[in-house]
């Protein structure tokens, strides 16, 4: 297959959809994180958490979606209340979960995540979360409204999103949803010292690959 992720389009269509604005939520710079009150307990989070992804063409006509390994974090609540939270992903496990995808087209997706054009996990094989404000505001299933430093590549932005959160004794779940700019993270085709020709290619291609991105989160954290 010759074409690489999401370029399933041509010229003329990447340049009507170009200007299109998006649908993610506003990133803000990065705020103080949460710091562990003297009696929280710490939870730390299990292997099977995950961070997914999801992204698309122009306008959303076809998309991709998957997943990415937690490596490694640490919540800790007190009375019923999360005061400190951070998590570590994996870049490197950068997982396709498409039905139906064939495996090398799959491949060589995961393969354009993991190059400079996106993540550089070569360079930068972590992403990180820090929980900078946790409120607790009920709508529909969720419970809560996270905000957080996330970091990816070499930037860092503070996020807000709702989220589904129980806390037990013994154990915490978490589950929330967002939609960032990928472009606020820097992760684009915009280098520097480019050619003319190299420009226009680039900003093609931002043109054909929404700059929206799904970025969601499944945390279970057990109790030291």
């Amino acid at each position: 297959m010759k074409t690489n992720i999401f370029f399933l389009t041509t010229a003329v269509a990447a340049m009507m959809f170009a200007s299109c604005g998006s649908n993610a939520s506003e990133a803000g710079t990065a705020d103080s994180a949460l710091t562990a009150t003297e009696g929280s307990a710490s939870y730390v989070v299990d292997s099977n958490s995950t961070m997914g992804w999801g992204g698309s063409k122009i306008v959303g006509i076809g998309t991709h979606a998957g997943t990415i390994a937690i490596q490694e974090g640490s919540i800790s609540v007190e009375n019923g209340n999360i005061t400190a939270g951070t998590f570590t992903a994996d870049m490197t496990k950068i997982v396709c979960t498409d039905s139906g995808l064939p495996a090398e087209y799959a491949t060589k997706l995961i393969g354009h995540l993991a190059d400079d054009d996106f993540f550089n996990v070569e360079k930068f094989p972590t992403a990180k979360f820090v929980i900078s404000e946790v409120k607790a505001e009920a709508n529909g299933e969720n419970t809560h409204v996270i905000s957080g430093n996330l970091t990816l590549r070499d930037s860092t932005k503070n996020i807000s999103f709702p989220a589904a959160v129980a806390i037990t004794e013994n154990s915490i779940t978490a589950k929330g949803k967002t939609t960032i700019n990928r472009l606020d993270w820097g992760v684009n085709y915009d280098k520097a010292n480019m050619s003319i020709s190299e420009k226009a290619a680039s900003k093609l291609k931002n043109g054909v690959v929404s700059k929206d991105i799904t970025i969601s989160f499944d945390i279970k954290a057990s109790k030291k």
